[in-house]
């Protein structure tokens, strides 16, 4: 019998889910319907109140324009001064309150804030209070023209002769300026024309200014000042309240500045049954869709809840490693195959899991080998390197003639590539990561290939092959670069020249390409008329390890590395290399690279660090080094230079011997070697410095010179270190800084 499938139960249950978030996003659309209903209303009584509010802006600019003119008018502006003026002030002011019928009253003050004239009669009575305090705000102003709120109901009652209430009155004041012919005093402020505007005139004449009614039935017109309601026209007997309102202008209220806003109430509901009734049936009909799913969803969860469990149960098992065997029996066909193909999964994986393991340890022990392989290749091939480059560095600072000298540079040279070869090579941690770094510095490329080809002739000479260099007239070249590197690049190059080359000649080409003040872009050519290469290996030569064809290790030995390192450092210079070549004519190697320009002229290539040795006298350090190194070629090396710098020293064959002597004597300095019997230098090292009242500086000079080596040294204390083969301009500094420190 077939079991029922899960997939036609959960795509019944899946068809109902889909029709809630069918129904919720009508009721979203509802509920955003009403949302746009109401902000629609909000907009247009906004836009409403902003229009009535351009319009009594209008009217007030209009009216203070007005009020300005007749300020202006000699009998107006000299009343206060002249009484004679009044009977035709008077008329003035009736025809100016005629012409302007929103304003009500006006009247003439006199700087201390009496009336001088007003019309009508009734203005005259006004209190003195209130005038001075009309006078004194337009003082505060500083212009010329102001506007007033004055909310007071007395003074309706004054002059309107009845009892209104909310109707406040606005007030343009406007100074009055008397001419005068003094040079001193031009123009003189005689006093003040005051005009009242009720604010119940304003909406009368916006109503008709408009061509509608400034309210409607569920509206309310009000006019408010800092929440101060001035004046409010209609009633809205709702809770719910829409409204807009918009700045009318600048005022003085209460001796302040503030602005004065019309506003539009109106009852929400207007807008909004409608859409209330059609969101409640939606809302309704949501609910009882949501009880249906809910109902739904609880079984289908039930007939999943157990099955579901037991699987996510042995899931869990599996990530903690135990893989046993599913025997559970499920109702739906699909939980079966899940069941079938999880066991499956778990017999692969514990069988990889074991694979893997073995492998790991495998690696784990094959990197620990090829670690310590390192590290002892490292030190094995740094120690009789320390010999050749110590006695090289002696021989340097003995009595040479010229052509020795030379030898003993290019030797020099030589060791100078070797040891960055060997560098390169045993520094694991670079050759993993792809971190060569490149030790910039000035050089003289015209004398730098001058150095290659005098390097290279007895070679040439030997094979009786030419060895030329040609620099295109160029007297010198100064760039900033990695001067050992660069020979690297050319010493591999012209190697191959020569060894692939039985007749004819070998030629390095220099050549500036481009040249400005911060970049200088340098060609160089090798070419030789050896036995060529063939075209179909011209795309993979750069490849390690590969050869153009299958005798030449054979014939003339040599790794294929040469030129993969080549192009490694050329793409590390930012440089591109290429070669032409034609079997049996010859092979032209090309190096592109820009360079630094160097701003100052090189007097002679930087050949080595021997040529840049500092010069410190010692003669003042009576106190004695002591020298801790168990290699008898090791210890005339450091001995001898000591001895040069005028230094006294004492041996110590390791590194017992160097604590006990240590403990005993007092020393300017310890040299350390690091491997050496009995006690290693890190052991005795960490031995000294934890004694109380040690103060001696320790110098690690060892061929334990990987980065994790220098570290360790750093990591117990030790000051300093210096990596064999010994470069003694470096030794030199380093005594320099540490025992002049100490003194």
């Amino acid at each position: 019998m077939n079991s029922p499938r899960f997939s036609q139960a959960l795509f019944a249950s899946v068809l109902l889910l889909v029709i809630i978030p069918l129904l919720v996003l009508a009721g979203l659309m509802i509920g955003r319907f009403y949302l746009n209903s109401i902000e629609q209303a909000k907009t247009s009584l906004q836009w409403q109140a902003r229009n009535n509010a351009a319009s009594l802006e209008q009217l007030i600019f209009k009216l203070e324009k007005n009020s300005q003119l007749l300020s202006s008018t000699k009998a107006i502006a000299e009343l206060p001064d002249t009484v004679v003026y009044s009977q035709f002030a008077l008329v003035q002011l009736q025809q100016f309150v005629t012409d302007n019928p929103q304003i009500i009253a006006s009247i003439v003050l006199d700087n201390q804030g009496f009336i001088v004239e007003g019309y009508p009669i009734t203005s005259l009575t006004l209190n003195y209070a209130l005038t001075k305090s009309i006078l004194d705000s337009a003082q505060i102003s500083n212009n010329q023209n102001s506007i007033q709120v004055i909310n007071k109901p007395q003074l309706n009652e004054l002059l309107f002769q009845t009892e209104t209430k909310q109707n406040a009155l606005i007030a343009i004041t406007s100074t009055l300026l008397h001419e005068q012919d003094s040079l001193s005093e031009p123009i003189r402020k005689t006093g003040l024309l005051v005009s009242f505007i009720p604010l119940s005139e304003a909406l009368k004449w916006l109503a008709v200014h408009n061509e509608q009614p400034t309210y409607q039935s569920g509206k309310q017109v009000q006019i408010t000042v800092q929440d101060h309601v001035l004046y409010s026209l209609g009633v809205v007997e709702s809770t719910a309240l829409l409204t807009g309102s918009a700045s009318i202008s600048n005022v003085l209220f209460n001796n302040e500045r503030t602005a004065l806003h019309f506003r539009i109430n109106e009852a929400e509901t207007a807008y909004t049954n409608a859409v209330k009734e059609t969101a409640i049936a939606g809302g309704l009909l949501i609910i009882g869709l949501s009880v249906v799913s809910l109902f739904l969803v609880h079984w289908l969860t039930q007939r999943l809840h157990n099955p579901l469990n037991r699987i996510t149960a042995l899931s869990r098992e599996f990530a903690c490693g135990n893989y046993k065997k599913i025997t559970d029996d499920f109702h739906y066909q699909e939980f079966k195959d899940i069941a079938q193909s999880l066991n499956s999964m778990a017999e692969t994986i514990d069988i990889q899991i074991t694979s893997l393991q073995l492998e790991k340890v495998r690696a784990e022990h094959s990197e620990q080998v090829k670690s310590q392989f390192l590290a002892n290749m490292s030190h094995e091939i740094r120690t009789p390197m320390n010999g050749i480059v110590g006695f090289l560095q002696l021989l340097k600072k003995s009595q040479l003639n010229s052509e020795q000298a030379d030898f003993v540079r290019q030797i020099n040279n030589c060791s100078d590539v070797l040891l960055t070869v060997i560098n390169d090579i045993l520094d694991f941690s670079k050759i993993e990561a792809n971190k060569i770094e490149l030790d910039t510095r000035e050089c003289n490329l015209i004398a730098l290939c001058q150095d290659l080809i005098v390097l290279f002739k007895p070679s040439c000479d030997a094979k009786g092959i030419a060895c030329q260099l040609n620099i295109n007239q160029l007297k010198a070249v100064n760039v900033e670069c990695d001067e050992i590197r660069v020979k690297q690049v050319l010493i591999n190059l012209l190697s191959n020249a020569i060894k692939f080359t039985k007749e004819g000649e070998i030629t390095l080409s220099i050549n500036v390409i481009d040249k400005d003040a911060h970049t200088t872009t340098v060609e160089f050519t090798v070419t030789d008329t050896g036995i060529g290469i063939a075209e179909d290996k011209l795309t993979v030569l750069f490849n390690p390890f590969v050869q153009a064809q299958s005798n030449i290790m054979r014939e003339y030995g040599g790794t294929g590395l040469g030129l993969a390192i080549s192009k490694g450092l050329v793409d590390l210079m930012g440089g591109e290399i290429s070669l032409k070549s034609k079997l049996g004519e010859g092979t032209t190697f090309t190096i592109m690279v820009s360079f630094k320009t160097h701003s100052h002229v090189l007097s002679k290539a930087k050949t080595s660090q021997l040529d840049t040795a500092i010069t410190v006298d010692f003669s003042s350090i009576k106190t004695p080094l002591l020298v801790a190194e168990d290699n008898p070629i090791n210890q005339i090396v450091i001995t001898k230079y000591l001895s040069q710098l005028g230094l006294s020293y004492e041996l110590a064959e390791n590194g017992q011997i160097a604590c006990d002597k240590a403990s005993m004597n007092n020393y300017a300095l310890i040299l350390m070697d690091i491997q050496m019997p009995v006690m290693d230098g890190l052991t005795a090292s960490k031995t000294l410095l934890k004694q109380e009242g040690f103060n001696t500086p320790i110098i690690a000079v060892s061929a334990n010179a990987m980065r994790e080596d220098i570290e360790k040294s750093m990591e117990i204390g030790i000051h300093d270190h210096i990596a064999k083969p010994i470069d003694f301009t470096e030794l030199e500094r380093a005594l320099a800084k540490w025992l002049f420190q100490s003194i």
